[in-house]
């Protein structure tokens, strides 16, 4: 029996097809409890499909069928696994310079083995090993990385989706809402500090509408899905680490918060109309576009297809800039205070930007292909100011249009977190708001976003909560026994 199988895996081409099912198994255990089955194994059959194709051109192109199974699976391997080594790159190369690497790197492994006259088969005997192993591996994390996911995941995923009854005015007497998050946007003081720019234009015009600008405010994480999460829900962030070491499923738990989030729920109580123009979706209403940097655990083709060269390089091929999709963004926002409602609207408008990548410089001039060939802090600000252009136009637009004067809320997620400067500037933050009445008593100089709609539905929906301290990257302790939060 041994001998059979040793002569097997000596004589036969099994390692690229045990590459694919090493590949689908990864991603199912990368995603976990939000892999669709179904999908998945479309996908594994699609992929030995390929696997066979591309085994059946070398062979046919290098007419030796060892040498064929090797140069398949090398080329397998640097087409179905891009994204992590991309990720771990993007700071030294971009797409335009590691795609090309790749495909090149692709040729060169062609051209050395129709060269070569060796029969490479100790290394098929090897790859067909390590594959198997690697495959047999992943079956057992599957297993038990699914079996420990199904125990916190339901417990944690219902204290999301409980909404709390807290007392509230009636709609016909709440203003409309609009929430305004400019990504990456850092305070006039870190702008002065570390760029000496000094926002004239943009503090003048809060000055001039009575806006209260808290212009020492930070934001509590650097992370935007952590940010969007306990700004909504008005909370810190359970340490979910302790239950999940993975990012990507403690993704899938910030999603879940952040399309459940308590102002959501609160607001819509009180009568409101949730308008959601962002990349998150919020209760049945689906995100307005999608970001690269903040993948989704629920969506298992997408996932299995960026993590591959030609997924990569078909949704970068199809999928609006970042630059387009805020364009769009700002045009949802604009046209709202024109059409006439008949209840009270909170619109959250999510602005990529001044995040890169960078599109436009500081005249203003946009390039769609990007700025790359500048310091990041110089293409930051050039953005920045652009940035600041459309808030304007955005805010007077706004106000001519609105029937009634509406609440305004202005926010930056985080700070620009460039590596060159120091870390107390990537949790410095543009914190603006306007209130009808002209009552800022409840709102300080350094609020932080976990405060923000505290005070707000304080404010306009007769609710009680206290207002918590304001801290930077605070995680509450979470019971490991129950999943819960430790209070």
């Amino acid at each position: 029996m041994i001998s059979r199988l040793t002569s097997l895996f000596q004589s036969k081409v099994l390692h690229p097809f045990l590459l694919v099912s090493f590949f689908v198994m990864y991603c199912w255990k990368q995603t976990s409890w939000f892999f669709d089955v179904p999908k998945g194994l479309v996908a594994w059959g699609v992929g030995l499909l390929l696997a066979g194709l591309g085994f059946l051109v070398y062979k046919w192109l290098l007419n030796h069928p060892v040498r064929a199974g090797v140069g398949c699976t090398l080329t397998l391997l640097l087409l179905l696994f891009y994204s992590p080594v991309y990720n771990m790159a993007q700071d030294m190369l971009r797409h335009r310079y590691l795609m090309p690497l790749f495909l090149l790197t692709i040729l060169l492994i062609f051209i050395v083995l129709k060269r070569s006259k060796a029969t490479f088969s100790t290394l098929n005997t090897y790859l067909n090993t390590l594959f198997l192993i690697l495959f047999a591996f992943e079956i057992f994390n599957v297993v038990q990385t699914y079996q420990k996911d199904k125990k916190w995941y339901q417990p944690i995923s219902q204290q999301f989706t409980k909404e709390k009854e807290i007392p509230r005015k009636a709609a016909s007497d709440l203003p409309d809402v609009y929430y305004i998050l400019l990504d990456g946007y850092t305070s006039p003081a870190s702008l002065q500090k570390y760029w000496q720019y000094d926002s004239d234009s943009l503090l003048n015009y809060f000055h001039q509408q009575n806006f209260f600008l808290a212009d020492a405010a930070h934001s509590n994480y650097d992370f935007t899905p952590q940010c969007m999460l306990s700004t909504f829900n008005m909370e810190y962030i359970p340490f979910y680490t302790e239950v999940t070491k993975r990012k990507l499923m403690t993704m899938a738990l910030y999603r879940k918060g952040i399309q459940h989030n308590s102002t959501m729920n609160l607001f819509k109580q009180a009568g409101y109309e949730w308008i959601n123009i962002s990349p998150f979706d919020m209760d049945n209403q689906s995100r307005s576009f999608h970001v690269f940097r903040i993948p989704d655990a629920a969506q298992t083709w997408r996932y299995m297809a960026e993590m591959t060269l030609p997924g990569r390089m078909y949704f970068d091929a199809t999928e609006p800039k970042t630059y387009e999709t805020n364009e769009e963004v700002i045009r949802k926002l604009k046209s709202i205070p024109l059409e006439k409602s008949t209840q009270p609207r909170f619109v959250y408008a999510h602005i990529f930007s001044p995040h890169g990548p960078y599109y436009y410089n500081a005249a203003g001039k946009l390039n769609p292909n990007g700025y790359w060939n500048k310091p990041e802090k110089e293409l930051y600000l050039g953005q920045l100011k652009h940035t600041e252009k459309q808030l304007l136009d955005m805010l007077e637009h706004i106000f001519k249009h609105s029937p009634t004067p509406p609440v305004i809320v202005i926010q930056g997620d985080h700070g620009s977190r460039i590596k060159s400067i120091e870390l107390e500037e990537h949790f410095s933050i543009l914190s603006a708001m306007y209130f009808p009445d002209g009552d800022y008593h409840n709102l300080y100089r350094d609020i932080s976003p976990v405060n923000s709609f505290r005070v707000l539905s304080n404010k306009y929906l007769n609710s009680q909560f206290p207002v918590l301290e304001d801290k930077k990257d605070y995680f509450v302790p979470i019971d490991s026994r129950n999943s819960q939060p430790l209070n």
